[in-house]
């Protein structure tokens, strides 16, 4: 009789651990799959070494934000702004330029020009861009910013590096990778 009752405390206790594995594994899987559901199509702004591909910076964004370049022109030394919104296609749409004056580089009628407390703003502008390339210089850019959120400065950036900035599309299984 004793053998039997051995045999099935084994069983039992076998049973016990295949249902506790499964749920686990169950578990997972839920997890998993949800997480890949809710980061389908999760955009990313990149901004990465234009010939080596090493990441700088990867931030979540949305269709609808506003990127903002702030750069202090190398030569005349006045500020200069560029808005970018991020499009449904990830592109991104240039619709404002403002500076403070002109000098080399400085588009001068883009958009509809006007002039407010001595700032030029040239906006409705609607240039299209795949990627935005640059040759980086830690005193010329100031800050890179979604909406209000200032996201990298020029100086966290490698010196005379040939950079670009684009909008991705990515899936992330792990939710703290960003």
């Amino acid at each position: 009789m004793k053998i039997n009752d051995n045999k099935m405390k084994h069983i039992h206790a076998s049973s016990l651990f295949k249902k506790i594995f499964i749920a686990i594994i169950i578990m997972i899987l839920v997890y998993i799959t949800t997480i890949y559901i809710t980061s389908i199509g999760s955009r990313v702004l990149v901004i990465s070494h234009q010939e080596t591909d090493e990441i700088y910076l990867m931030e979540k964004i949305k269709p609808g934000d506003t990127l903002h370049f702030k750069w202090i022109h190398s030569f005349e030394h006045i500020p200069w702004t560029e808005e970018f919104e991020i499009l449904d296609n990830n592109q991104l749409a240039l619709h404002v330029i403002t500076v403070a004056g002109f000098g080399a580089g400085i588009p001068e009628n883009k958009g509809t020009v006007s002039i407010v407390d001595g700032i030029i703003i040239m906006s409705d502008i609607n240039e299209i861009f795949e990627e935005i390339n640059w040759i980086n210089s830690n005193s010329a850019l100031v800050f890179i910013g979604i909406n209000d959120k200032e996201l990298i400065k020029g100086s966290e950036l490698p010196h005379h590096e040939l950079l670009k900035l684009r909008v991705e599309e990515r899936v992330f299984i792990w939710p703290k990778f960003l």
